[in-house]
């Protein structure tokens, strides 16, 4: 229990939460990797808590379906875990898809690479199945310009999808591209 005592500690200086509210996100963050998922139902059974598994899983429900949580908060607190204010980093852009039932969830994420992972600071969304567009990748890397400034970027890190012309068009690509190099995995294709 000490553990949890001073991760709320940690994140109350990073999140003007209620107590209420913050006990709830730590005890899932433990709970999180504990049981390595994101399941409701199997977060509950490791959440630390005397009332019966429906409630601590109601309690998970209703935090999620009652609160929003800022993503640029939750962004400046990831990036200073593993990171100084004044550290240079490589930006990921990726992008996953898959069907919840027939609900198509397309999500687009930005993160930053450390020891060979992405760690993601900012998503969306995408209302579409498919690659994102330009614009949205656009306005997902000016999100981390705004909160952590250009010249925290050494590069842009991405797959194939992100080697578009347009998005080197762009405006804040263009803005980016002096200063950052693109990093994009190409197909290798084999000539017979």
């Amino acid at each position: 229990m000490k553990n949890v005592s001073e991760l709320q500690q940690i994140l109350g200086d990073f999140l003007d939460w209620n107590n209420a509210r913050l006990t709830c996100f730590t005890k899932m963050l433990v709970a999180l990797f504990a049981v390595r998922t994101v399941n409701l139902r199997e977060l509950a059974t490791a959440f630390t808590s005397r009332a019966l598994l429906d409630s601590r899983h109601k309690r998970l429900k209703r935090f999620f379906a009652q609160f929003r949580i800022a993503q640029a908060v939750l962004a400046k607190w990831t990036f200073a875990l593993f990171f100084s204010s004044a550290s240079k980093v490589y930006l990921t852009i990726d992008r996953t898809n898959w069907f919840l039932g027939k609900s198509k969830i397309n999500v687009l994420t930005r993160g930053v690479a450390h020891e060979g992972m992405a760690i993601p600071l900012f998503w969306q969304c995408l209302p579409k199945a498919g690659n994102a567009t330009a614009a949205e990748h656009q306005e997902i890397i000016e999100r981390f310009v705004k909160h952590f400034g250009i010249d925290s970027i050494l590069g842009v890190l991405g797959d194939r999808e992100f080697g578009s012309a347009a998005l080197n068009r762009a405006g804040g690509a263009s803005r980016l591209r002096p200063l950052t190099p693109p990093y994009v995995r190409c197909r290798i294709r084999r000539f017979q």
